[in-house]
């Protein structure tokens, strides 16, 4: 039992979670605490040993109490006594509430057991540390961040209390695990625990109480999965858009293709150099063109033609005879006229008869309908 002077370290836990173990690691003594493997409990009553060395300013003796759910109403009757005897031999303690695994799940036993051993003594969070021990090597990387989140929702005690030990046998892991509860340890301190009342359990409702700590603990793991998979999802879309905005940042505009523009275009310019082409030739032809004669001989016609219009306007007012033979010369003069010009725009391969006659007819046609010049004589009867 501790001394006076002495504070305790006091472990707890159901039966087969290695408090045994823990205790042994702590005293750095392999035969301090019977620990073996065993279908029952192996600890039946409260056993108390000091500490070869102080931990920080304290010196500790550890006790090492039976686990509190059992098979019949009996064993847990017998255990709760152990445990509430345990805290009146050393009130002023730290306590390490130890936590098996099965398949990586926290057991609702153990947790059954915290909260009602918990609600008797209401531990304050600086006296306090969880322990999930005995877990494996190849566990997820993600493992103790998830679970240590898990307790922290089921027993409200912050996560930065929760300690995880690996499951080893090995000489240097013994001693990292020492290593660790020490740490842990100097982060306590030793506090008073008064009982507020005594630890209620009974076995018929032990299936009760883990049926209702099974469902808290599957509702908790269920939002923890969905939280998870939208919080990849959010990763995921936010990477996606984030190499997106790189890309496009990165990536130089495609420049448009002007491909069709510039076809259309030298199209177009074949066309007019063609088009020119045609032109220079009309026009050398032109100049070499042996009817020129011909045109000044046309041109002259039209200048006499204008010569005797003038004339004919100012002879209208003194014979109208005169009137109506000068006029038809002057139709006959223009017939002759539109004759030649469509010799030379249409060129001598086309017949000019058609023309000429139809030119013929439309001037004469003119000719021949009544005049109404004011100066003309009806005709003779």
């Amino acid at each position: 039992m501790a001394s006076a002077t002495t504070c305790g370290l006091i472990l707890l836990g159901n039966s087969g979670v290695g408090k045994s173990f823990l205790a042994n690691r702590l005293l750095d003594d392999d035969e301090a605490f019977e620990s073996r493997f065993a279908a029952g409990s192996v600890t039946r009553h409260t056993e108390w040993k000091d500490m070869p060395t102080n931990i920080g300013r304290y010196t500790f003796s550890v006790a090492n109490i039976p686990g509190l759910v059992e098979a019949n109403q009996k064993l847990i009757d017998e255990n709760r006594v152990e445990i509430m005897k345990a805290f009146e031999q050393c009130p002023w303690a730290i306590v390490l509430f130890v936590f098996g695994q099965n398949n990586g799940r926290i057991p609702d036993e153990d947790l059954v057991a915290f909260m009602r051993i918990n609600d008797a003594y209401e531990f304050p969070t600086k006296s306090l540390l969880l322990i999930v021990n005995g877990i494996p090597a190849d566990r997820p990387r993600d493992y103790e961040a998830k679970t240590a989140q898990l307790l922290e929702e089921l027993t409200s005690i912050d996560k930065s209390y929760i300690y995880f030990i690996e499951k080893s046998t090995s000489e240097n892991s013994k001693r990292d695990i020492r290593d660790l509860l020490c740490e842990a340890i100097s982060k306590c301190d030793p506090v008073h625990h008064e009982r507020k009342h005594d630890i209620e359990l009974m076995s018929d409702e032990i299936s009760r109480l883990k049926m209702e700590s099974k469902n808290r603990q599957d509702q908790l793991l269920a939002q923890e999965t969905e939280h998870s998979k939208k919080q990849k999802l959010s990763t995921t879309l936010h990477k996606h858009q984030s190499s997106s905005q790189r890309l496009s940042a990165t990536t130089p505009k495609p420049k448009p293709d002007f491909t069709n523009d510039k076809k259309r275009f030298d199209d177009m310019m074949e066309a007019i150099d063609a088009e020119h082409a045609r032109n220079m030739e009309k026009l050398k032809r032109i100049q070499e063109n042996s009817n020129t004669a011909a045109i000044q001989q046309l041109t002259d016609q039209m200048k006499a033609e204008n010569d005797l219009n003038k004339e004919l306007l100012d002879h209208m007012s003194t014979s109208p005879k005169v009137v109506i033979v000068r006029e038809k010369k002057r139709e006959k003069g223009l017939t002759k006229i539109l004759n030649a010009v469509g010799d030379f725009i249409f060129g001598e391969q086309q017949s000019d008869e058609p023309e000429q006659q139809g030119a013929s007819r439309r001037y004469q046609s003119s000719a021949s309908r009544p005049s109404n010049h004011p100066y003309q004589r009806p005709a003779n009867n």
